[in-house]
């Protein structure tokens, strides 16, 4: 089977017009290999497997290199491909020393893990939507099969008497058939003395509307489809409690997550639902928590940002998390309104740390914000006054405020 090559943005379209001295399979293939450099492990960037050996490692690295290292291509027009191929190389070299070294490669392999982790939590997480669509659907259906099921109501017509019109119809086919049968004379009519009385026909306030006979199938409709709800809730909280029995937080999150979608005025219910999915969370930072730290230790700030942002999520009281959060969003060069949240959301849970003022300092510096910062600065100085660095800083931004 032949995999169709990934579509090209316009902006790249019109990268690969760019007048270089690369032919077009050449400039393709960096165009799409500088694209997916946030998406591919060391692995994938070097084409091998994750049993691949030392010597395997090496031929892959070579082989790529002797295609893209930069000094191939020494005084040739390279245009704005030369940063991309600079970048790529550089991606390549540091895919190639971490799975060379023993110690370097558990230790990545573990954040790989990790990854892989998170993201399966989040798709288990995203099921639990799905499933409430399903369960409440099927509740629908089963509220359907059961007033099918159910004999029908007495229409408001036959609830009395029958209508003196139906009467008249039916004397009228009579007079007809006897009309025909007696060669066209018209039968003898019986004086009115001897003709049956008929029962009165009861006053039409007394029988029921057709919007009250409505109205009376719709309330019976919601309350077999509540029942049906009820019925399908107490499956899933028995899910739930058995999840959570086997020390699965991720499924007993999902089951009650459904159960109060199918019951929500049932407040243990929704209580115990709480629980659950802030253990769920709570298991999902901690996943992010350890992607985020291996990150941090290799200057991968674009990805420790995000790491660091779900963290926050989960934790909203973690003051370390939404620090480091906003450090890592300043060396990326990342938004520093997001930023400036987490700073000062750091500095609100904990006003006494001299360094979440410092975090919210660099933010401000790096907004041109020198007066903002130099006031973050005054007030970790206050806060840890034989911090040199701080003095160091506090001087800095003093001469340029």
């Amino acid at each position: 089977m032949t995999v169709p090559e990934p579509a090209l943005s316009p902006e790249e379209e019109a990268l690969l017009a760019e007048s270089v001295d690369l032919d077009a399979e050449m400039r393709r293939r960096v165009v799409l290999m500088h694209r997916d450099l946030g998406r591919v492990d060391h692995y994938q960037l070097l084409g091998v497997e994750r049993t691949a050996d030392r010597k395997e490692l090496k031929r892959a690295y070579f082989e790529l290199a002797s295609k893209l290292h930069p000094d191939k291509y020494f005084r040739k027009k390279l245009g704005s491909f030369k940063d991309r191929m600079e970048e790529i190389f550089s991606r390549i070299t540091i895919a190639h020393d971490t799975l060379a070294n023993k110690d370097r490669r558990a230790e990545y392999d573990t954040y790989l893990d990790e990854q892989r982790r998170s993201r399966s939590i989040e798709d288990l997480m995203a099921d639990a939507m799905a499933e409430v669509k399903r369960a409440e659907d099927l509740a629908e259906q089963e509220a359907r099969e059961a007033e099918q099921a159910a004999p029908s109501p007495v229409p408001p017509a036959a609830a009395g008497p029958r209508a003196p019109s139906v009467d008249v119809a039916m004397s009228a086919r009579r007079d007809a058939l006897a009309k025909r049968l007696l060669g066209g004379r018209s039968p003898s009519s019986p004086s009115s003395s001897s003709r049956p009385s008929r029962p009165p026909v009861a006053p039409a306030q007394s029988l029921p509307s057709t919007g009250e006979a409505m109205g009376a199938l719709r309330r019976r409709y919601e309350e077999r489809k509540s029942m049906a709800k009820a019925t399908q809730a107490r499956g899933y909280v028995a899910k739930g409690q058995e999840a959570l029995a086997a020390g699965d937080a991720i499924a007993a999150a999902n089951a009650f997550r459904v159960a109060i979608s199918l019951s929500p005025e049932d407040p243990e219910l929704e209580r115990t639902a709480k629980e659950a999915q802030a253990r769920a969370e709570e298991l999902l930072a901690e996943t992010y928590e350890k992607q985020a730290t291996y990150e941090e230790r290799n200057g991968q700030w674009t990805e420790a940002a995000r790491s660091w942002a779900r963290v926050c999520r989960a934790r909203p009281n973690d003051d370390n998390a939404h620090e480091r959060g906003a450090n890592a969003i300043v060396k990326a060069e990342g938004d520093l309104h997001e930023a400036a949240r987490l700073a000062q959301r750091a500095c609100s849970i904990k006003p006494q740390n001299a360094l979440y003022r410092v975090t919210l300092a660099n933010v401000y510096l790096a907004a041109g914000l020198a007066l903002n910062a130099r006031r973050e600065l005054e007030t970790a100085a206050q806060l840890a006054p034989q911090d040199g660095t701080i003095q160091a800083m506090l001087r800095r931004v003093g001469k340029s405020a």
